[in-house]
């Protein structure tokens, strides 16, 4: 009986030791962090290795200087963190690179992209959310630390304004060009985003990065798509696997680590151009819903995106 027992109580610390007792995802908040106003960093299982966390950072991101002029809520960047059961050591190793990991366009003729990353866009509602109840007011009134659950994720609401447009007077108007609706879940070894623009005026749009995802070069020394054909990161600048798909499988053998990327439009679906941009800050992941010439867009049309991210260590 008692070797039964200390069996049980060994298989049970084996299990612990090796992730089997941990939960799917924790949650840590910062209602004042160096950063700016509010972060949360979001830690989710990895799927083969349950020890490993993969730490996904969300800021509220605030600059009001009319170049930038940015007030919403975006993924930062993801490390890779052991979990002991008490505490996140991270390995080092970055999943996902700072940029914009979730979508922007570039109207005709403007200086620079509109949205996320390179701003032209204003907060207008938010909502979070952990294992689908809503966060009160009251519940982020204070910091929180690796709170168990099985998923986060995050609803926002923003004004994607003018950016400058070339040869054009500098005075900024910050006329509303379209209504952005993202939402964010972490779960599952990875996050999903979905991405709405309901266009509010007529525009012509040059390039349509509806599916973005920064991701680390840690992650990546080759890449694949469903189309067979292997290439490997040389950090040339140059554009890997560019073809009409929706999917890449990156890895990295001497880290034993991996991502997946897929995206779903309702517009250009079929048509639309993806690529790794393979630079030495990281394997990015673009798919354009402007395949070619620019397209334009009139009051009351929508575009949506579906992007699914999946990362994995050994």
């Amino acid at each position: 009986m008692i070797k039964i027992v200390f069996s049980i109580l060994l298989l049970s610390a084996t299990l612990s030791l090796l992730g089997g007792d941990f939960e799917k995802c924790y949650v840590t908040y910062e209602n004042q962090s160096t950063e700016g106003p509010m972060k949360f960093i979001v830690y989710v299982q990895n799927s083969i290795n349950p020890i490993y966390y993969f730490g996904f950072e969300i800021l509220h991101e605030i600059d009001t200087s009319e170049q930038v002029y940015s007030n919403q809520f975006r993924l930062q960047r993801a490390f890779i963190y052991e979990f002991d059961g008490m505490k996140m050591q991270s390995t080092g190793l970055v999943a996902l690179a700072p940029g914009e990991s979730e979508c922007v366009y570039k109207a005709l003729n403007a200086v620079d992209f509109t949205g996320g990353f390179h701003g032209d866009e204003q907060l207008v509602d938010i909502s979070f959310f952990i294992d689908g109840i809503r966060l009160s007011q009251m519940d982020l009134a204070d910091s929180f630390q690796l709170k168990p659950c099985t998923e986060f994720s995050y609803i926002q609401k923003s004004s994607m304004h003018k950016t400058f447009r070339k040869n054009e007077s500098q005075n900024h108007d910050h006329r509303v060009e379209s209504i952005h609706f993202k939402n964010s879940i972490f779960r599952d070894s990875g996050y999903k985003t979905y991405n709405r623009i309901e266009w509010c005026d007529s525009v012509s749009i040059e390039i349509g990065y509806m599916s973005l995802s920064a991701i680390g070069i840690d992650m990546g020394e080759f890449c694949q798509s469903d189309k067979y054909q292997i290439c490997q990161f040389n950090r040339s600048s140059d554009h890997k696997l560019k073809e009409t798909n929706n999917n890449v499988h990156i890895w990295n053998e001497t880290n034993g680590t991996y991502a997946k990327v897929k995206s779903e439009f309702n517009v250009s679906d079929d048509s639309a151009i993806q690529f790794i941009w393979d630079v030495t800050n990281y394997n990015k992941y673009y798919r354009n819903i402007v395949p070619n010439d620019p397209v334009n867009v009139n009051k009351g049309d929508v575009w949506d995106s579906s992007t699914f991210v999946e990362f994995g260590i050994k």
